[in-house]
């Protein structure tokens, strides 16, 4: 049986998800409610946090409080996060993190003219993924960034989507470990597709 840790439980997909790895016989752990014994196999960080008022454009310009405001809850309390459960993440055999995005965020894809706060707040994760996973692949750690689709999807559905791109291994080209998918930092969707950062 392997331990999984998940930041929090409130909306529809974090239950759905916790759902999904109990039935699969997995033991889940809810940051700050029922903290894990003594290690953890799979962490998986839900934040993803937005604000109703994070719709100024350039040239509105920029609402600094909002923007902290979302900067503190998506990039400074996950690296606050991770950096407390990381000595249980040692200890387990998974070494495995997940993060939530979304395809929004992507400075390659977005349309989108406002919701500059939530944006600059994932480009700073998204620099933080780099520099972690640079730190931690030596030592066996693997990631797993996902974009849950918030209001396309089904949350529980999307839970499923999460939890098979989670607990799975991604594969190898022609059986070449020098070709190792894991090594590569990459977000997909709900429906499996990769997007750019």
């Amino acid at each position: 049986m392997k331990n999984v840790m998940i930041t929090r439980n409130k909306g529809e997909f974090e239950k759905n998800l916790v759902k999904a790895f109990t039935r699969e016989g997995y033991s889940v752990y809810i940051a700050g409610t029922n903290e894990p014994p003594d290690m953890i196999d799979i962490y998986i960080d839900v934040s993803d946090a937005r604000d109703d008022g994070d719709k100024f454009t350039i040239r509105d310009g920029l609402d600094e409080d909002i923007i902290y405001g979302i900067y503190k809850e998506n990039v400074l309390k996950s690296m606050e996060l991770l950096e407390k459960y990381l000595p249980l993440l040692d200890a387990g055999e998974g070494r495995r993190i997940c993060y939530l995005t979304s395809a929004e965020a992507s400075i390659n894809q977005t349309r989108d003219i406002n919701g500059y706060a939530y944006k600059l707040s994932k480009a700073a994760m998204y620099n933080f993924y780099q520099m972690a996973s640079n730190t931690l692949a030596p030592d066996g750690y693997t990631w797993r960034i996902y974009d849950p689709m918030h209001g396309e999807i089904d949350p529980a559905a999307s839970a499923e989507g999460a939890f098979n791109y989670f607990t799975r291994r991604r594969g190898t080209e022609n059986n070449d470990p020098l070709r190792d998918d894991e090594n590569r930092l990459v977000f997909r969707d709900a429906f499996g597709r990769e997007h750019t950062w």
